[in-house]
């Protein structure tokens, strides 16, 4: 494993991070960002996905510290069909990194995922994706947010 890159660094420094806090990193790849991440939120958690089975093999074997100990797992799920398992807590945060679908290079893949996303966040989570200053938060669909807990 080799530390993150300054551009993926830049990315991660710039996440409102705090401990114990949820987050979702839409294609990984091979996990280095959702590491970083997973070392900053105390006993938060960091659940990393990508639509490539190499991908996630990769970042599994790669993050096999963090996932022992809790603080990471790995799925295989493209943004468009994720959504979370039964019983799972939502993620205050998502962050993604040359994602097709949230980037604007596939606009109607692009509307889907926002709204699997929105549906997966707490009522304040955020998403925020590169092409900023290092990132930029994108507003999410108002009427696929969850309802506040009761």
């Amino acid at each position: 494993m080799s530390p993150l890159s300054a551009r993926l660094a830049a990315i991660v420094d710039a996440l409102p991070l705090r401990p114990g806090i949820r987050v979702l990193e839409i294609g990984g790849g091979p996990g280095a960002a959702a590491r970083a991440v997973a070392g900053r939120i105390g006993d938060g958690h960091v659940v990393m996905i990508d639509r490539s089975g190499r991908s996630v093999d990769l970042a599994r074997r790669n993050s096999r510290a963090e996932i022992d100990a809790g603080l990471m797992s790995v799925r295989r799920v493209a943004i468009e069909e994720f959504e979370l398992a039964a019983g799972e807590a939502p993620f205050d945060l998502a962050f993604a990194v040359r994602v097709g679908a949230l980037d604007g290079r596939h606009p109607a893949a692009g509307r889907v995922a926002l709204a699997r996303i929105a549906a997966a966040l707490t009522p304040r989570g955020q998403l925020f994706v590169d092409g900023g200053t290092p990132l930029r938060a994108l507003r999410l669909p108002p009427d696929t947010r969850r309802a506040p807990d009761r």
